[in-house]
Protein backbone atom coordinates (compact mmCIF):
# COMPACT_ATOMS: atom_id res chain seq x y z
CA UNK A 1 0.00 0.00 0.00
CA UNK A 2 1.23 3.05 -0.61
CA UNK A 3 0.36 6.80 0.83
CA UNK A 4 1.29 9.61 -1.27
CA UNK A 5 4.52 11.76 -0.60
CA UNK A 6 2.87 15.31 -0.31
CA UNK A 7 0.73 16.92 1.90
CA UNK A 8 -1.17 20.08 1.20
CA UNK A 9 -3.45 22.17 3.16
CA UNK A 10 -6.98 21.05 3.10
CA UNK A 11 -8.31 24.45 1.85
CA UNK A 12 -11.74 25.13 4.75
CA UNK A 13 -13.47 27.98 2.36
CA UNK A 14 -17.10 26.24 2.80
CA UNK A 15 -18.50 29.91 3.24
CA UNK A 16 -17.06 31.45 -0.04
CA UNK A 17 -18.73 31.17 -3.19
CA UNK A 18 -14.80 29.75 -4.77
CA UNK A 19 -16.05 26.46 -2.96
CA UNK A 20 -18.94 25.87 -4.59
CA UNK A 21 -19.87 23.91 -8.48
CA UNK A 22 -19.86 26.20 -11.25
CA UNK A 23 -20.97 24.96 -14.86
CA UNK A 24 -20.51 20.82 -14.22
CA UNK A 25 -21.27 18.79 -17.10
CA UNK A 26 -22.46 14.99 -16.50
CA UNK A 27 -23.05 12.58 -18.97
CA UNK A 28 -25.33 10.53 -19.33
CA UNK A 29 -26.37 7.96 -17.01
CA UNK A 30 -28.66 4.78 -17.62
CA UNK A 31 -31.19 3.74 -14.82
CA UNK A 32 -32.82 0.47 -14.96
CA UNK A 33 -32.72 1.22 -19.01
CA UNK A 34 -33.47 4.35 -19.15
CA UNK A 35 -30.98 6.85 -20.51
CA UNK A 36 -31.02 9.64 -19.31
CA UNK A 37 -28.75 12.88 -20.33
CA UNK A 38 -27.65 15.14 -17.06
CA UNK A 39 -27.82 18.88 -17.93
CA UNK A 40 -25.18 21.38 -16.47
CA UNK A 41 -25.75 22.75 -13.42
CA UNK A 42 -24.78 25.80 -12.29
CA UNK A 43 -25.07 26.91 -8.85
CA UNK A 44 -24.00 30.91 -8.21
CA UNK A 45 -25.74 31.65 -4.73
CA UNK A 46 -22.72 31.62 -2.11
CA UNK A 47 -23.07 29.96 0.76
CA UNK A 48 -24.10 31.74 4.15
CA UNK A 49 -24.63 30.34 7.71
CA UNK A 50 -28.33 30.18 7.00
CA UNK A 51 -28.11 27.96 3.73
CA UNK A 52 -28.34 25.18 5.65
CA UNK A 53 -29.75 25.39 8.70
CA UNK A 54 -28.73 22.18 10.53
CA UNK A 55 -24.98 23.91 9.61
CA UNK A 56 -24.64 27.03 11.35
CA UNK A 57 -22.18 26.54 14.22
CA UNK A 58 -21.10 23.07 13.27
CA UNK A 59 -18.57 24.59 10.73
CA UNK A 60 -17.69 27.75 11.53
CA UNK A 61 -15.38 26.92 14.14
CA UNK A 62 -13.19 24.65 11.65
CA UNK A 63 -13.58 27.89 9.53
CA UNK A 64 -12.04 30.41 12.00
CA UNK A 65 -9.40 27.63 13.20
CA UNK A 66 -8.10 27.48 9.70
CA UNK A 67 -8.48 31.61 9.28
CA UNK A 68 -6.26 31.71 12.18
CA UNK A 69 -3.88 29.14 12.70
CA UNK A 70 -3.37 28.30 8.97
CA UNK A 71 -2.75 24.15 9.87
CA UNK A 72 -1.32 22.18 7.21
CA UNK A 73 -2.98 18.45 6.62
CA UNK A 74 -0.26 15.94 6.30
CA UNK A 75 -0.83 12.42 4.67
CA UNK A 76 -0.09 10.10 7.79
CA UNK A 77 4.09 9.93 7.85
CA UNK A 78 4.64 12.32 5.89
CA UNK A 79 6.37 15.77 6.10
CA UNK A 80 4.21 19.20 5.69
CA UNK A 81 5.15 20.78 2.42
CA UNK A 82 3.83 23.61 0.63
CA UNK A 83 0.58 23.26 -0.09
CA UNK A 84 -0.43 22.28 -3.99
CA UNK A 85 -2.83 24.91 -6.26
CA UNK A 86 -6.50 24.25 -5.37
CA UNK A 87 -8.24 21.33 -7.39
CA UNK A 88 -5.08 19.67 -7.77
CA UNK A 89 -4.92 16.56 -8.78
CA UNK A 90 -3.39 15.03 -5.78
CA UNK A 91 -6.83 14.32 -3.65
CA UNK A 92 -6.35 11.17 -3.00
CA UNK A 93 -4.52 10.00 0.58
CA UNK A 94 -3.54 6.24 -0.72
CA UNK A 95 -3.02 6.25 -4.46
CA UNK A 96 -4.43 3.38 -6.35
CA UNK A 97 -2.01 1.18 -8.00
CA UNK A 98 -2.39 1.22 -11.98
CA UNK A 99 -5.06 -0.85 -13.43
CA UNK A 100 -6.50 -1.25 -10.14
CA UNK A 101 -10.52 -1.04 -9.57
CA UNK A 102 -11.06 1.01 -5.96
CA UNK A 103 -14.27 -0.57 -4.64
CA UNK A 104 -15.43 1.62 -1.34
CA UNK A 105 -18.68 1.91 0.48
CA UNK A 106 -19.94 4.55 2.81
CA UNK A 107 -22.67 4.68 5.29
CA UNK A 108 -23.95 8.48 4.56
CA UNK A 109 -26.45 9.11 7.15
CA UNK A 110 -28.04 11.39 4.30
CA UNK A 111 -31.83 11.33 5.47
CA UNK A 112 -34.26 14.41 5.87
CA UNK A 113 -35.16 15.54 9.54
CA UNK A 114 -38.26 17.11 11.57
CA UNK A 115 -41.30 15.24 12.65
CA UNK A 116 -43.23 15.09 9.17
CA UNK A 117 -39.89 15.21 7.12
CA UNK A 118 -40.43 12.95 4.31
CA UNK A 119 -37.54 11.94 1.17
CA UNK A 120 -38.65 14.90 -0.72
CA UNK A 121 -37.43 17.29 1.86
CA UNK A 122 -33.92 15.86 1.07
CA UNK A 123 -34.34 16.70 -2.13
CA UNK A 124 -34.95 21.02 -1.82
CA UNK A 125 -32.05 21.23 1.05
CA UNK A 126 -29.87 19.45 -1.57
CA UNK A 127 -30.64 21.07 -4.84
CA UNK A 128 -28.74 24.45 -3.41
CA UNK A 129 -25.44 22.32 -3.51
CA UNK A 130 -24.89 23.59 -0.20
CA UNK A 131 -25.84 20.79 2.28
CA UNK A 132 -23.26 20.29 4.46
CA UNK A 133 -23.61 16.05 5.30
CA UNK A 134 -23.59 15.99 1.35
CA UNK A 135 -20.54 18.10 1.10
CA UNK A 136 -18.66 16.14 3.54
CA UNK A 137 -19.30 12.78 1.96
CA UNK A 138 -18.34 13.88 -1.42
CA UNK A 139 -15.41 15.41 -0.30
CA UNK A 140 -14.45 12.11 1.78
CA UNK A 141 -15.36 10.19 -1.77
CA UNK A 142 -13.33 12.78 -3.18
CA UNK A 143 -9.90 12.32 -1.16
CA UNK A 144 -10.16 8.43 -1.94
CA UNK A 145 -11.35 8.53 -5.52
CA UNK A 146 -13.05 5.55 -5.80
CA UNK A 147 -14.12 3.47 -9.19
CA UNK A 148 -17.50 2.11 -7.51
CA UNK A 149 -18.64 3.51 -4.39
CA UNK A 150 -21.99 1.91 -2.46
CA UNK A 151 -23.78 4.43 -0.37
CA UNK A 152 -25.88 3.35 2.10
CA UNK A 153 -28.15 5.09 4.53
CA UNK A 154 -29.15 7.27 1.95
CA UNK A 155 -32.87 8.07 1.22
CA UNK A 156 -34.69 6.92 -2.29
CA UNK A 157 -37.02 8.86 -4.03
CA UNK A 158 -39.02 7.64 -6.75
CA UNK A 159 -38.01 10.63 -9.22
CA UNK A 160 -34.00 9.15 -7.91
CA UNK A 161 -33.61 13.13 -8.00
CA UNK A 162 -31.44 12.89 -4.63
CA UNK A 163 -29.48 10.39 -6.71
CA UNK A 164 -28.88 12.78 -9.51
CA UNK A 165 -28.12 15.60 -7.00
CA UNK A 166 -25.30 13.87 -5.52
CA UNK A 167 -23.64 13.38 -8.79
CA UNK A 168 -24.19 16.62 -10.30
CA UNK A 169 -23.83 19.09 -7.21
CA UNK A 170 -21.48 17.00 -5.33
CA UNK A 171 -19.43 14.43 -6.26
CA UNK A 172 -18.89 15.97 -9.72
CA UNK A 173 -17.87 19.29 -7.98
CA UNK A 174 -14.68 20.05 -6.02
CA UNK A 175 -15.28 20.36 -2.36
CA UNK A 176 -13.05 22.39 -0.15
CA UNK A 177 -9.49 22.01 -2.94
CA UNK A 178 -10.69 18.75 -3.59
CA UNK A 179 -10.82 17.52 -7.50
CA UNK A 180 -14.23 16.89 -8.68
CA UNK A 181 -15.04 13.14 -9.16
CA UNK A 182 -17.18 12.04 -11.85
CA UNK A 183 -19.90 9.10 -11.40
CA UNK A 184 -21.67 9.20 -14.72
CA UNK A 185 -23.42 5.76 -13.61
CA UNK A 186 -25.33 4.68 -11.27
CA UNK A 187 -28.47 2.52 -10.00
CA UNK A 188 -30.62 2.67 -7.38
CA UNK A 189 -34.41 1.07 -6.11
CA UNK A 190 -37.06 1.28 -3.87
CA UNK A 191 -36.07 -0.05 -0.41
CA UNK A 192 -38.52 -1.62 2.60
CA UNK A 193 -37.50 1.57 4.92
CA UNK A 194 -40.18 3.56 6.19
CA UNK A 195 -42.64 1.38 4.16
CA UNK A 196 -46.30 0.88 6.45
CA UNK A 197 -46.46 -3.10 6.87
CA UNK A 198 -50.50 -2.51 8.24
CA UNK A 199 -49.20 -4.40 11.30
CA UNK A 200 -48.33 -4.19 15.04
CA UNK A 201 -44.94 -5.57 14.82
CA UNK A 202 -43.43 -4.19 17.40
CA UNK A 203 -46.29 -5.38 19.70
CA UNK A 204 -46.65 -1.97 21.11
CA UNK A 205 -50.28 -2.04 20.81
CA UNK A 206 -50.71 0.28 17.70
CA UNK A 207 -50.31 0.29 14.36
CA UNK A 208 -47.95 2.68 12.82
CA UNK A 209 -44.35 4.09 13.27
CA UNK A 210 -40.91 3.09 12.33
CA UNK A 211 -41.03 0.01 14.15
CA UNK A 212 -43.98 -1.04 12.34
CA UNK A 213 -42.58 -0.85 9.31
CA UNK A 214 -41.46 -3.42 6.44
CA UNK A 215 -38.13 -1.48 7.07
CA UNK A 216 -37.35 0.53 9.85
CA UNK A 217 -37.99 4.53 9.08
CA UNK A 218 -39.94 7.61 9.74
CA UNK A 219 -41.04 7.56 6.03
CA UNK A 220 -41.09 5.94 3.09
CA UNK A 221 -37.52 5.88 1.64
CA UNK A 222 -35.61 7.25 4.41
CA UNK A 223 -32.85 4.09 4.44
CA UNK A 224 -31.52 3.02 0.98
CA UNK A 225 -28.51 2.43 -1.18
CA UNK A 226 -26.97 3.58 -4.06
CA UNK A 227 -24.70 2.73 -6.20
CA UNK A 228 -22.44 5.10 -7.99
CA UNK A 229 -19.83 3.80 -10.82
CA UNK A 230 -17.20 5.49 -13.37
CA UNK A 231 -18.13 2.29 -15.33
CA UNK A 232 -21.19 1.55 -16.81
CA UNK A 233 -23.42 -0.37 -15.10
CA UNK A 234 -25.36 -3.10 -16.42
CA UNK A 235 -28.90 -1.69 -14.94
CA UNK A 236 -31.05 -4.45 -17.15
CA UNK A 237 -29.17 -7.38 -15.68
CA UNK A 238 -29.31 -5.74 -12.21
CA UNK A 239 -31.30 -8.34 -9.69
CA UNK A 240 -32.96 -6.47 -6.34
CA UNK A 241 -34.32 -8.60 -3.50
CA UNK A 242 -36.59 -5.73 -1.87
CA UNK A 243 -40.05 -8.20 -1.87
CA UNK A 244 -38.76 -11.60 -0.59
CA UNK A 245 -40.60 -12.79 2.27
CA UNK A 246 -38.50 -13.79 5.50
CA UNK A 247 -40.74 -16.90 6.40
CA UNK A 248 -39.16 -18.03 2.64
CA UNK A 249 -36.39 -18.17 3.84
CA UNK A 250 -35.81 -22.14 5.06
CA UNK A 251 -34.44 -22.46 8.67
CA UNK A 252 -35.35 -18.84 9.53
CA UNK A 253 -35.84 -16.85 13.00
CA UNK A 254 -38.63 -15.24 12.52
CA UNK A 255 -39.93 -14.97 15.62
CA UNK A 256 -42.90 -17.47 17.01
CA UNK A 257 -45.12 -14.72 17.69
CA UNK A 258 -45.97 -13.97 14.79
CA UNK A 259 -49.17 -14.07 13.42
CA UNK A 260 -49.79 -15.34 9.92
CA UNK A 261 -50.82 -12.15 8.58
CA UNK A 262 -47.55 -10.63 10.15
CA UNK A 263 -45.69 -13.85 8.35
CA UNK A 264 -47.05 -13.61 5.21
CA UNK A 265 -45.96 -9.47 5.21
CA UNK A 266 -42.62 -9.35 6.56
CA UNK A 267 -40.00 -9.36 4.00
CA UNK A 268 -36.78 -10.25 4.77
CA UNK A 269 -34.97 -7.02 4.00
CA UNK A 270 -35.05 -4.24 5.90
CA UNK A 271 -33.87 -2.01 2.51
CA UNK A 272 -33.02 -4.26 -0.12
CA UNK A 273 -30.13 -6.64 -1.82
CA UNK A 274 -28.93 -6.05 -5.01
CA UNK A 275 -26.64 -7.78 -7.61
CA UNK A 276 -25.67 -5.09 -9.96
CA UNK A 277 -23.23 -5.42 -12.46
CA UNK A 278 -20.52 -3.22 -13.81
CA UNK A 279 -18.76 -3.40 -16.69
CA UNK A 280 -15.27 -2.98 -15.81
CA UNK A 281 -13.93 -3.83 -19.02
CA UNK A 282 -14.64 -4.10 -22.55
CA UNK A 283 -13.61 -7.77 -22.77
CA UNK A 284 -14.08 -9.58 -19.40
CA UNK A 285 -16.78 -10.35 -17.62
CA UNK A 286 -18.87 -7.85 -15.79
CA UNK A 287 -18.03 -7.10 -12.07
CA UNK A 288 -21.41 -8.04 -9.80
CA UNK A 289 -21.78 -5.18 -6.84
CA UNK A 290 -24.08 -7.14 -4.27
CA UNK A 291 -24.98 -4.65 -2.20
CA UNK A 292 -26.60 -4.78 1.09
CA UNK A 293 -27.73 -2.45 4.22
CA UNK A 294 -29.63 -2.27 7.32
CA UNK A 295 -31.52 0.45 8.42
CA UNK A 296 -29.90 2.78 11.48
CA UNK A 297 -31.48 1.74 14.72
CA UNK A 298 -30.92 -0.08 18.19
CA UNK A 299 -32.32 -3.31 17.01
CA UNK A 300 -34.67 -5.26 18.91
CA UNK A 301 -34.18 -9.11 19.58
CA UNK A 302 -36.23 -9.91 16.34
CA UNK A 303 -34.05 -7.63 14.70
CA UNK A 304 -30.92 -8.98 15.60
CA UNK A 305 -32.39 -12.38 14.62
CA UNK A 306 -33.66 -10.83 10.87
CA UNK A 307 -29.81 -9.18 10.43
CA UNK A 308 -28.76 -12.15 11.02
CA UNK A 309 -30.57 -13.87 8.54
CA UNK A 310 -29.76 -11.28 6.22
CA UNK A 311 -26.28 -11.91 6.17
CA UNK A 312 -27.02 -15.65 5.83
CA UNK A 313 -28.67 -14.86 3.03
CA UNK A 314 -25.69 -12.67 1.28
CA UNK A 315 -23.61 -15.66 2.10
CA UNK A 316 -25.99 -18.04 0.43
CA UNK A 317 -26.15 -16.02 -2.53
CA UNK A 318 -22.66 -15.50 -3.76
CA UNK A 319 -21.55 -19.24 -2.72
CA UNK A 320 -24.13 -21.43 -4.96
CA UNK A 321 -26.61 -22.20 -1.69
CA UNK A 322 -29.37 -19.85 -2.45
CA UNK A 323 -31.65 -22.41 -4.44
CA UNK A 324 -34.85 -20.63 -2.36
CA UNK A 325 -34.10 -17.50 -3.42
CA UNK A 326 -36.59 -15.44 -5.67
CA UNK A 327 -35.36 -11.55 -6.72
CA UNK A 328 -38.39 -9.12 -7.50
CA UNK A 329 -38.78 -10.24 -11.08
CA UNK A 330 -39.44 -14.19 -10.10
CA UNK A 331 -36.08 -15.50 -11.16
CA UNK A 332 -34.54 -17.82 -8.93
CA UNK A 333 -30.92 -18.94 -7.54
CA UNK A 334 -28.07 -16.90 -6.58
CA UNK A 335 -25.60 -15.14 -8.44
CA UNK A 336 -24.34 -16.81 -11.60
CA UNK A 337 -21.10 -19.11 -10.11
CA UNK A 338 -18.58 -17.75 -13.43
CA UNK A 339 -19.23 -14.14 -11.86
CA UNK A 340 -16.90 -12.28 -10.26
CA UNK A 341 -18.36 -10.37 -7.58
CA UNK A 342 -17.92 -7.68 -4.45
CA UNK A 343 -20.27 -7.83 -1.13
CA UNK A 344 -20.04 -4.28 -0.07
CA UNK A 345 -22.34 -2.26 2.27
CA UNK A 346 -23.64 -1.92 5.74
CA UNK A 347 -25.04 -5.13 6.70
CA UNK A 348 -25.14 -4.47 10.03
CA UNK A 349 -26.96 -2.28 12.74
CA UNK A 350 -24.89 1.00 13.26
CA UNK A 351 -25.60 1.38 16.80
CA UNK A 352 -26.65 -2.21 17.84
CA UNK A 353 -25.79 -2.85 21.62
CA UNK A 354 -24.64 -6.13 21.49
CA UNK A 355 -21.90 -8.21 19.22
CA UNK A 356 -23.38 -8.97 16.09
CA UNK A 357 -22.30 -12.46 14.51
CA UNK A 358 -20.81 -11.68 10.92
CA UNK A 359 -19.40 -15.37 10.89
CA UNK A 360 -21.45 -16.49 8.16
CA UNK A 361 -19.85 -13.54 5.70
CA UNK A 362 -16.09 -13.23 7.21
CA UNK A 363 -15.84 -17.36 7.13
CA UNK A 364 -17.78 -17.91 3.67
CA UNK A 365 -15.04 -20.05 1.76
CA UNK A 366 -16.51 -17.52 -1.33
CA UNK A 367 -15.28 -14.74 0.60
CA UNK A 368 -11.94 -13.02 1.42
CA UNK A 369 -12.01 -10.09 4.36
CA UNK A 370 -8.71 -8.15 3.29
CA UNK A 371 -9.22 -6.67 7.13
CA UNK A 372 -8.70 -3.14 6.09
CA UNK A 373 -7.31 -0.55 8.64
CA UNK A 374 -6.82 2.73 9.14
CA UNK A 375 -4.84 4.57 6.98
CA UNK A 376 -3.02 6.92 9.79
CA UNK A 377 0.66 6.54 11.84
CA UNK A 378 -1.46 8.81 14.95
CA UNK A 379 -2.49 5.78 17.83
CA UNK A 380 -5.88 4.88 17.64
CA UNK A 381 -6.01 4.94 21.56
CA UNK A 382 -5.91 8.53 21.49
CA UNK A 383 -9.10 9.01 19.34
CA UNK A 384 -12.90 9.44 20.78
CA UNK A 385 -14.77 6.21 20.75
CA UNK A 386 -11.27 4.38 22.09
CA UNK A 387 -11.90 2.74 25.17
CA UNK A 388 -9.82 -0.28 26.47
CA UNK A 389 -8.60 -1.29 22.98
CA UNK A 390 -9.78 0.32 19.15
CA UNK A 391 -10.24 -2.20 16.15
CA UNK A 392 -8.09 -0.33 13.36
CA UNK A 393 -10.97 -2.22 11.06
CA UNK A 394 -13.37 0.05 12.67
CA UNK A 395 -15.54 2.30 10.61
CA UNK A 396 -18.25 3.51 12.86
CA UNK A 397 -18.16 6.07 15.76
CA UNK A 398 -20.67 5.32 18.17
CA UNK A 399 -20.96 8.08 21.13
CA UNK A 400 -20.24 6.71 24.48
CA UNK A 401 -18.92 3.35 23.06
CA UNK A 402 -16.77 1.05 21.70
CA UNK A 403 -15.81 1.88 17.62
CA UNK A 404 -16.90 -0.56 15.67
CA UNK A 405 -16.89 -1.93 11.87
CA UNK A 406 -19.98 -1.79 10.69
CA UNK A 407 -19.52 -1.59 6.49
CA UNK A 408 -17.55 -3.85 4.65
CA UNK A 409 -16.08 -4.60 1.23
CA UNK A 410 -15.29 -8.21 1.04
CA UNK A 411 -14.23 -9.77 -2.29
CA UNK A 412 -14.64 -12.94 -3.70
CA UNK A 413 -11.76 -15.46 -2.67
CA UNK A 414 -10.81 -16.04 -5.82
CA UNK A 415 -9.68 -11.81 -6.77
CA UNK A 416 -6.59 -10.03 -6.86
CA UNK A 417 -6.61 -7.71 -3.69
CA UNK A 418 -3.73 -4.93 -3.97
CA UNK A 419 -4.79 -3.15 -0.84
CA UNK A 420 -7.56 -2.33 1.26
CA UNK A 421 -7.89 0.53 4.19
CA UNK A 422 -10.50 2.54 6.25
CA UNK A 423 -10.09 6.53 5.64
CA UNK A 424 -9.80 7.29 9.48
CA UNK A 425 -6.81 10.04 9.62
CA UNK A 426 -5.64 11.36 13.05
CA UNK A 427 -5.09 15.24 14.46
CA UNK A 428 -2.47 16.48 11.71
CA UNK A 429 -3.16 14.29 9.10
CA UNK A 430 -5.06 14.99 5.63
CA UNK A 431 -8.74 14.57 5.96
CA UNK A 432 -8.43 14.16 9.51
CA UNK A 433 -11.73 16.89 10.10
CA UNK A 434 -14.31 14.98 8.19
CA UNK A 435 -13.84 12.04 10.39
CA UNK A 436 -13.34 13.78 13.82
CA UNK A 437 -16.31 13.48 15.99
CA UNK A 438 -15.45 15.97 18.42
CA UNK A 439 -15.23 18.57 15.77
CA UNK A 440 -19.02 18.61 15.10
CA UNK A 441 -18.66 19.10 11.68
CA UNK A 442 -17.92 15.17 10.42
CA UNK A 443 -19.21 12.07 9.59
CA UNK A 444 -19.94 9.49 11.98
CA UNK A 445 -19.19 6.40 9.48
CA UNK A 446 -15.63 5.86 7.69
CA UNK A 447 -15.07 5.15 3.88
CA UNK A 448 -13.74 1.91 3.77
CA UNK A 449 -12.39 0.83 0.05
CA UNK A 450 -10.33 -2.15 -1.19
CA UNK A 451 -7.80 -2.20 -4.23
CA UNK A 452 -8.59 -5.28 -6.84
CA UNK A 453 -6.38 -6.06 -9.78
CA UNK A 454 -8.89 -7.40 -12.46
CA UNK A 455 -7.21 -9.38 -15.23
CA UNK A 456 -8.87 -8.65 -18.64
Amino acid sequence: MKVTAGAWREALHLATVESMPTGHSVSAHRMRGVTRTAAAVLVTAGLTLGAVPAAQASHSSEVAEAATSHATYPAPGQPVITPPPRNSEATSTVEKGEGDLRVATLHADLVAEGESADAEQLVSPLASGNHVRARLIARTVQMNDPDVLVLTGVSYDESERIAEQMQQLYFAAGQNGQRGISFPHYFTAPTNSGQESGADLDGDGTIGGPEDALGYGEYPGQYGMIVFSKHPILADEARTFQRFLWRDLPENSMPEEYSELEEAIVRLQETSMWDVPIEVSEDGEPLHIVASSIASKVPSEADAARAEDIRRVLADYVSGRAWYLSDDDGRHGGIDPLAPFVVAGTPTAQVSAQPEDLSPLLDSPALQDPEPEAITEVPLSTRPGSLEETDPTATRYVPGEQDRRASFVLPQATLDVSAAGVFWPGPGEFGHSVVDPESGYSLQSRLVWTDLTLQD
